[in-house]
């Protein structure tokens, strides 16, 4: 992959391989998977990532400094702890010691306030960005309520049908359940079903999943649009802007063949490849992000989005522990390397903290 120099120190986490997405691959103008470039991320970014494991900590970019979250008590060895990011700005921990209960927290502002939510077996972010809804498990029900960030319950628990952690928040829709499905969280009522799964939800726009192809249908107007997976690779984590406008389309490919280490490779174990595409829901139209297709460890990479819509990329690449941070229009990603520890809370999740 080529390079423009325009007086802009450029920051390289590996080189170009000579290797298509995959063989034969009918994508949208496909390219070859390389490690991470850019510019080099540089200035005052207020980002305060909350990163899960056990424990968690906050990682403040700009200072490359780690701290840890006061007020979450010292977790058994084996929990599996995760993020759940809330409006792009706060966040809600998840601490799993068993399948039916987690320890459930919300995180707020640069100063990592936390407030306890209670038990809980999973937490969406609530449509207005400001509070969170968390699904309990008592007897052989399920049971939802709705929390504000400071702790403080909005809404009482009420039966409701179980969702999964694999279904998407349903933005201003509603909540997803059983990936087809989208309920009102007050009433249970149905708002909308559709015939195929519902990968994300950005605003009233669902994106449900195809074989070969996807389609962008609006919840209210039930106008839908057919479009091409952009990316051969299996479909990974999405992204949402907390805006509603922009979703970032996640594939991966989990072991990619290569016969010999490219010269320059400090990573250890097998290749791995992320290619990310930005949806704009208002338009229906699909751009590659810059530097994508590119070579990462998966289970340490994921990306997250900003109240003020910015993608962020916090994983592994060539050995490094990089946050890349990207605005729609921009032409390159900004990069830079962080020292972290060794995460084992068994999720690579993260979220804003502003």
């Amino acid at each position: 992959m080529s390079r423009i120099r325009i007086g802009v120190p450029i920051v390289t986490f590996g080189l170009a391989a000579s290797f298509g997405l995959t063989a034969g691959a009918a994508t949208h103008g496909a390219r070859d998977p390389a490690l991470l470039t850019g510019a080099a991320l540089s200035g005052d970014t207020g980002l305060r990532l909350l990163v899960a494991d056990n424990p968690p900590f906050v990682l403040d970019v700009d200072a490359g400094r780690v701290s840890p979250v006061v007020g979450v008590p010292a977790m058994k060895r084996g929990k599996t702890v995760s993020v759940v990011g809330v409006g792009g700005r706060a966040a809600a921990l998840v601490a799993h010691s068993v399948w039916q209960r987690a320890d459930t927290y919300a995180v707020r502002g640069r100063g990592a306030r936390v407030s306890q939510l209670g038990t809980g077996t999973n937490v969406w972010p609530a449509a207005d960005g400001r509070g969170v809804l968390v699904q309990s498990i008592v007897g052989s029900r399920c049971m939802l309520r709705q929390m504000g960030l400071d702790g403080r319950q909005i809404r009482a628990p009420r039966v409701f049908p179980c969702a999964t952690v694999s279904d998407p928040a349903g933005g201003s829709l509603g909540l997803v359940v059983g990936r087809t499905r989208v309920l009102n969280p007050r009433t249970a009522e149905l708002v909308l079903q559709t015939r195929r799964g519902i990968w994300a939800v950005a605003g009233t726009k669902l994106i449900l999943a195809g074989p070969e192809n996807f389609t962008l249908l609006d919840g209210k107007t039930r106008s839908a649009k057919q479009l091409r997976w952009p990316s051969s690779a299996g479909l990974d984590q999405p992204a949402v802007d907390p805006r509603g406008r922009f979703v970032a389309l996640a594939f991966a490919v989990p072991s990619w063949p290569m016969r010999t280490l490219p010269p320059g490779w400090k990573g250890s174990g097998g290749f791995q490849v992320l290619d990310v595409w930005l949806l704009d829901t208002k338009t229906g139209t699909l751009s590659h992000v810059p530097g994508m297709p590119a070579f990462v460890a998966l289970k340490r990479t994921s990306m997250a989005w900003t109240d003020d819509g910015r993608l962020v990329v916090l994983g592994e690449s060539n050995g490094d522990n990089v946050v890349a941070v990207w605005r729609p229009g921009q032409r390159r990603l900004a990069l830079k390397t962080v020292q972290l520890p060794e995460r084992t809370g068994g999720s690579d999740s993260f979220a804003i903290l502003r």
